[in-house]
């Protein structure tokens, strides 16, 4: 064979002395030092990491749980309630969300440090242990791609799970879909980080070896070099749609072809590592797992749902809009089994019945009601829809997400929220006031700060908040009930009898830091980037406070503004 070939050991060639006795030798000592069956520890070792933290999160979801059914709402802090306090002052605290969204982080520090310690873990894992390479490719594989190889597959199982609406990973911890997110697309990125180290150390040691009529060899001699393309290709292309540039521009499209490609690499990567050291395992436990969250998914909160198999609902359809927002309502007439702060998907059946988008619900007395910011894509169909028609044909599918917590549980409820987060919010006020006259009941008060940007604005619950305050005179004026407006540029046009209307726009931190708290509160708050940070970043200062009272408790929903 002409051409380059590495000189290795004692004038031993990789290439043309492969079949020589002394070149077995080597090949045996090599793999008797670093053996290649070992390599398939590796994957276990993330995926044991893994569970670990979901288990973590399932005995704190149960003990929580618990905890809220089970305690008095009187008395002083106990000692594991200030722990739990100390850890909510660094894991609720936010970082600027231009710099983490710009990096695809997210702002929150819990969810931060929980990332870095699976990063910091596979990337030890993965880059401690040597050698990264052995003497020649004809003696093995090299460790490093293998290695890498097997930590990669091993996130495959966790981000097809995650995926899910209703998953196994968010029955257990008691962590919504929505919020769960975050890790499916960290799962992701570094299950694609990993397989490009995989991949790189056998091209690089075959041109090493060789040169480029080395790597040409190996690709057309040795299958699985061939099949290793295109589940790379196919994760690599779900990254690229995946940037904020991206699905910024052409967010419909990304969500179309995602399950394409997503399958593609699925399929094409089960080919490439079929009885590969029994790597093949983590795909067969994926489509298991997955396969009984979808079909769960579909028959308990879905379409195939009994009674409503696929059947369409005909809702009331009407845009308004106050000054520069555009707003559509939706009535929906289906009779909706949800608690407060659930959001359901919705299909239109005409040109997008290809896409599903979430929408916070708002209870009424024959369904609920939907108020949709419109923006671009769907929310500006919706728009256009209601201009010429009065109804609309829709497949609802859900409900999901809510609190972890049972806010019935605390002594005292603060609601905050800016623009549409009110869907969000409101639905507690009128579902729980009714206990705070109730002896039995631990709730004894409920206050709601709403932030808009115009007065008009108020019109989008108008309805909602007469009916509250209808229902609930004798808790308003006792101040059990507290209800707060505060309109940043305001007018005369749109007021309900009842609110405490503010004609500026607070400061956060100020309204936070001046609840007056009770024994045990929960914080829920839903709006923009920036509210959720404040609020963050003010319910971590709040938790100096634990020993005067018992609990701070936050609940955070994420909404455009």
């Amino acid at each position: 064979m002409t051409g380059r070939d590495l000189l290795v050991y004692d004038d031993v060639h990789c290439i043309a002395d492969m079949k020589t006795d002394h070149y077995m030798m080597l090949k045996k000592a090599s793999q008797a030092a670093t053996p290649w069956a070992d390599m398939a520890l590796y994957g276990k070792y993330i995926t044991y990491f893994i569970a670990g933290w979901i288990f973590f999160g399932s005995v704190k979801h149960f003990l929580f749980s618990n905890y809220d059914v089970d305690r008095r709402s009187d008395g002083p802090a106990k000692i594991w309630e200030r722990l739990i306090a100390a850890g909510r002052f660094i894991v609720y605290r936010q970082l600027p969300t231009k710099i983490c969204s710009q990096l695809g982080l997210p702002t929150s520090v819990g969810s931060l440090l929980l990332i870095g310690a699976v990063t910091l873990y596979s990337l030890l894992w993965c880059f401690v242990p040597h050698p990264y390479y052995r003497a020649c490719l004809g003696f093995g594989s090299p460790p490093l791609g293998v290695r890498a190889g097997f930590i990669s597959t091993a996130f495959v199982p966790f981000i097809f799970i995650m995926s899910g609406k209703s998953n196994i990973v968010g029955f257990l911890t008691g962590v919504s879909h929505e919020k769960l997110n975050k890790y499916h697309q960290t799962a992701s990125i570094l299950c694609l980080f990993f397989g490009w180290v995989h991949t790189i150390p056998f091209y690089y040691q075959a041109n090493k070896e060789g040169g480029t009529s080395r790597v040409h060899e190996k690709m057309y001699s040795d299958a699985i070099w061939v099949s290793g393309v295109p589940p790379i290709i196919f994760l690599t292309l779900l990254w690229l749609g995946s940037l904020r540039i991206i699905r910024k521009f052409w967010y419909e499209a990304f969500v179309s072809f995602h399950w394409v490609l997503a399958v593609g690499f699925y399929i094409s990567l089960f080919y490439h590592i079929y009885d590969e050291l029994q790597a093949h395992k983590y795909l067969v436990a994926t489509i298991i797992v997955w396969g009984l969250q979808f079909l769960y998914r579909w028959f308990a909160k879905g379409y195939l749902r009994p009674g409503r198999v696929m059947k369409k609902t005909v809702a009331k359809i009407s845009q308004f809009e106050s000054l520069n927002q555009k707003c559509v309502e939706l009535m929906v007439d289906l009779p909706l089994n949800a608690v407060p702060g659930q959001h359901v998907f919705l299909r239109a059946l005409d040109n997008t019945a290809l896409q599903s988008h979430p929408f916070s619900v708002i209870p009424t007395s024959v369904g609920f009601k939907l108020l949709v910011r419109v923006y671009d894509g769907f929310t500006k169909h919706l728009f256009e829809t209601a201009s010429r028609s009065s109804t609309i044909s829709l497949l609802v599918d859900g409900p999901y997400g809510g609190v972890s917590r049972d806010p019935r549980s605390f002594s005292n409820l603060f609601l905050i929220c800016s623009g549409s987060g009110i869907t969000t919010c409101l639905p507690f006020v009128s579902s729980y006031a009714s206990l705070l006259d109730d002896p039995r009941a631990s709730l004894s008060k409920i206050r709601l700060d709403w932030i808009v940007r115009h007065s008009d604005d108020v019109s989008w619950v108008r309805d909602e908040l007469v009916a509250i305050y209808d229902t609930f005179k004798m808790e308003t004026k006792t101040g059990a009930l507290e209800i707060n407006i505060y309109c940043v540029q305001s007018s005369e046009k749109e007021q309900v009898i009842g609110p405490e209307y503010n004609k500026f726009k607070p400061a956060v931190k100020e309204l936070v830091r001046n609840f007056s708290l009770g024994s045990t509160n929960c914080i829920i708050s839903s709006g923009s980037h920036a509210l959720k940070n404040e609020v963050g970043n003010a319910a971590a200062r709040l938790q100096s406070q634990v020993g005067k009272v018992r609990e701070v408790y936050l609940h955070t929903e994420e909404f455009s503004f």
